[in-house]
């Protein structure tokens, strides 16, 4: 359900404390009476092997193998995964290093269905441990009770989930936004107007740069109500140094956050420059936020009293703490995240044009003329674009699957797994497995469609498929809360470039690689040429 209460400091605590039980408790209740049936439940967890008997490294062999010389040296994570599934098979444990948690991995669907469907109503996560550390230990003066989604558990997470959720899961409260995000689309392809080389067409080598301002422009419209102007020939210094700052975070959290490290114990050179990261796009953000909270009540006394209030609105009136640290984790997981989704789904629409010919012919039907612009209405009708997106997401997954914590005593593959252990889910590989997923290297969006005729022709629908083996937004309480903006803004910009421009790529395929996130490991010189109607 969806809370409507507006939280005062009075009385917030309590209110929230129903509030976390009426709201995830309602998600999570079938688990309770409807725990799957199958083989691994029939198993009595005191029968079954012991969890030390699970296959899996040594803390030495897992060291060895990260050092120079070794089987996982400077490997990404889907190859470092990739290397002990083939050697230890479908369910493995992998051990803590220098503080960090010990997890099982596995590539069994059934497996994550039982995980999560058993979690219970405090889901648990690992965290970025660094950011924890920095929030909790470094800026608690920023952060106080409030470390943000990702960085808290149990009912301290409970807490801020139900006091956020009701303002960033509605639909409508998404849809709020369309117009300005359009109009944000509308001055990229100006931007890439300019870009392009005149003979060519080709974008230049650091086309990166320009949609990573793209998504710190849009969700900055979001978290902060404001344009940031970001998408011009002068990008402001303060803007250069967050993004700059984002880039810096990402690549530190693969070696701090994946790999084993020392950090704990002392802090090293890494672990430093992360804390100076931080505190950069900490003091940034809380630049950006208290410009907006003055813009807002300068706002409140002139504007009418019925107008429909932001999402920046809506969290302060919660909470200013609350509203300050949610803005904060919307400008830190809304830029990298949503580029990185955007770049795969503009390379695989660009190597295959058969493909994004189909999705042109549907947008013309929603814009008729260069400079239409969009509507909740007309963006009701782009199932294809939606289904490209998801085959996008299936191909080139912005995240590394997902983790969570067993919610109780499991039995998996004849093993004891005890609660609170971590269970990773390797979804990645499976999307790309034929028993999954027929002709899994190939680019088939029809594959999502629901509408049977159009969906015809394709090997294998949406209604055969795993239903958990591909979740690009998590499950359960503790999805994605972001979700519904990242998509609208990709839906929105993928629409507009499809329609004004033809993409090509002419050039060797290009390679994704796995760090903190899913990244392409080139420069993106797309061919982009004028559609003439």
């Amino acid at each position: 359900m969806f809370l409507r209460t507006v939280c005062r400091a009075q009385g917030a605590k309590a209110f929230h404390q129903n509030a976390n039980v009426r709201f995830l408790a309602t998600q999570v209740e079938a688990a309770k009476e409807d725990i799957i049936s199958g083989p691994e439940t029939q198993i009595d967890y005191s029968k079954a092997a012991p969890y030390s008997s699970m296959p899996g490294p040594s803390i030495i062999s897992l060291l060895r193998a990260n050092l120079p010389g070794g089987s996982c040296y400077k490997k990404g994570l889907d190859e470092m995964l990739r290397f002990y599934r083939k050697k230890y098979g479908d369910l493995c444990k992998l051990p803590g290093v220098f503080g960090h948690p010990e997890v099982v991995v596995t590539h069994n669907p059934d497996h994550f269905e039982m995980v999560l469907r058993t979690e219970g109503i405090w889901p648990h996560i690992p965290t970025f441990y660094t950011m924890k550390y920095f929030r909790e230990k470094v800026r608690p003066d920023v952060f106080g009770e409030y470390a943000g989604l990702l960085m808290t558990e149990g009912k301290k997470w409970a807490e801020f989930r139900s006091a956020v959720n009701p303002v960033m899961v509605q639909p409508r409260r998404a849809k709020l936004y369309i117009p300005t995000i359009d109009e944000v689309a509308d001055n990229f392809l100006e931007r890439i107007r300019k870009l392009r080389e005149s003979a060519t067409n080709q974008l230049p080598g650091n086309f990166e740069a320009e949609i990573h301002k793209w998504a710190l422009e849009s969700i900055g419209v979001i978290a902060l109500d404001k344009r940031l102007g970001l998408i011009s020939d002068d990008c402001n210094e303060r803007e250069a140094k967050f993004l700059a700052s984002l880039e810096s975070f990402f690549r530190l959290a693969y070696d701090l956050e994946f790999k084993p490290s020392l950090w704990r114990i002392i802090a090293t050179p890494k672990f430093k420059e992360m804390m100076k990261v931080l505190t950069t796009m900490t003091d940034l953000s809380n630049e950006y936020i208290d410009e907006a909270k003055a813009r807002l009540d300068k706002k409140a006394n002139t504007a009418e009293k019925d107008h429909e209030e932001s999402v920046l609105e809506k969290l302060l009136k919660i909470n200013p703490t609350i509203a300050k640290v949610m803005a904060i984790d919307m400008l830190f997981a809304g830029v990298d995240t949503t580029s990185s989704a955007f770049k795969s789904a503009l390379y695989l629409l660009s190597k295959n044009p058969e493909k994004q010919e189909a999705l042109r012919k549907e947008i013309l039907t929603v814009l008729p003329r260069k400079d239409s612009s969009l509507t909740v209405e007309k963006m009701a009708r782009l199932p294809y674009l939606r289904a490209c997106l998801k085959e996008s997401h299936r191909l080139h997954p912005v995240i590394h699957g997902n983790v969570r914590g067993a919610g109780r005593d499991l039995v998996l593959d004849g093993y004891q797994i005890p609660k609170g252990t971590f269970v990773v889910f390797n979804s990645p590989d499976l999307m790309k497995d034929e028993a999954y997923f027929p002709d899994a290297t190939k680019f088939i969006p029809e594959r999502w469609l629901k509408d049977e005729g159009k969906g015809a022709s394709c090997p294998g629908t949406a209604k055969t498929f795993h239903p958990f083996v591909f979740l690009p937004f998590g499950f359960g309480p503790r999805s994605c809360i972001g979700w519904r903006f990242a998509e609208m803004e990709i839906e929105i910009l993928i629409s507009k470039l499809v329609r004004n421009f033809y993409i090509s790529w002419d050039h060797p395929d290009l390679k994704f690689k796995w760090k903190t996130l899913n990244v392409p490991d080139g420069k993106l010189k797309f061919t982009l040429t004028d559609v003439n109607y």
